[in-house]
Order: C-alpha cells, then structure tokens, then sequence
C-alpha cells in the first residue's frame, strides 16, 4: 500500500478546474460601480429629485405629503444626514407644486 501521486495530482486538477467553472458561472452580470452619482450630473433613470440635500425629518414629510396626494416617490440616502426625495418624472412638476406651496 503506498502512496500515488497520480491521484493527488488529479485531484488538485478537478478542483482547480471546478473552481474555475464557478468563478466564470457566479460572476456579477454587471461591473461594480459603486454607488451612483447624486447631483446635478446624477443618472437616475426615470427618476427625478424633488428635494436634495434635506434633513432625514424634512424628507419623510415632504415623502408622506406626496405619498398622500397619490404620487409615487421614494427617498434616497445620500449620507448620514442628508437625503433626496425622487418622483417619477410626470409627476415633478406636480411634486414640486405641492412642496412649495
């Protein structure tokens, strides 16, 4: 009974090969660009910001009043304390109005 080392070096071959497979199966379908862009410059899709820069309390109640006057909208941390209320774009000018006045 000895050792093979025919069998080892297959094993190692296997492995690597599975780990090989993984790594190409498992990749993110998309690169990794960290967090989005927040200002002027910002691509936020079909989005528009309505408030920037606000206060965590003043963005909850400027989204509670838009929530209760049927516009669909969501807030966006952008950092510890300071947040962007979003809408949709039909309804920013709509927003806008009802955060003024």
């Amino acid at each position: 009974m000895g050792f093979d080392l025919g069998v080892l070096v297959w094993a190692f071959f296997i492995v690597g090969g599975l780990m090989l497979m993984m790594r190409w199966i498992f990749k993110p379908s998309r690169p990794r660009t960290g967090r989005p862009q927040h200002g002027p410059g910002a691509d936020l899709g079909l989005l528009r910001p309505v408030l920037s820069a606000a206060p965590r309390a003043k963005a909850l109640d400027a989204k509670n009043l838009l929530s209760g006057q049927g516009i669909r909208c969501s807030v966006s941390r952008l950092d510890s304390n300071s947040y962007d209320v979003l809408v949709f774009t039909p309804d920013a000018e709509r927003a806008q109005r009802l955060l003024q006045g």
